[in-house]
């Protein structure tokens, strides 16, 4: 399976890449719960019972954890932390949480490691990626046809 993705052209007029497109990703149908409960189930002694009640726990120590500031580090998942989202102030004096903090957002960063012999990051969430474009645009902008096309994204 690939990761699909079509090119938008940027709207926003007061913004430096108005006019210019960009990659958007298609995203594909959603995993329910129910259906990783019976995959996990699959592939370990586990019964969906177990990975209910596993799953309901983490989702607990999740929201505790996370609203005390901590990172939380699910091993080779990844980490989850909480970052807020808050406009900029001439000066610190000025600053009021009420007026200039816009909201909290919860954070995930996949796990990586630095490869040794080029000292890149390698994240193998993200890593080796197949690619496909489903819309070929003409001169214009507009979409001619739906194609498939692809490549892979490597990290040499």
């Amino acid at each position: 399976m690939s990761l699909r993705f079509t090119l938008n052209k940027y709207q926003i007029k007061s913004h430096q890449s108005y006019g210019k497109w960009y990659a958007h990703t298609l995203r594909g149908e959603e995993l329910r719960l129910d259906e990783i409960e019976r995959l996990v189930q699959a592939s370990c002694t586990a019964t969906r019972a177990d990975v209910r009640a596993v799953l309901t726990a983490l989702h607990d120590v999740l929201l505790r954890e996370l609203k005390e500031g901590r990172v939380v580090s699910l091993g080779e998942l990844g980490k989850l932390y909480l970052s807020i989202r808050s406009v900029c102030v001439e000066h610190p004096d000025e600053f009021s949480v009420q007026r200039h903090v816009k909201g909290v957002v919860c954070k995930y960063l996949p796990q990586g490691h630095r490869d040794p012999l080029t000292g890149r990051l390698r994240r193998p969430f993200t890593d080796h990626c197949h690619l496909e474009q489903v819309s070929l645009y003409d001169a214009q902008g507009r979409q001619t046809k739906r194609i498939r096309r692809g490549g892979w994204v490597r990290r040499p």
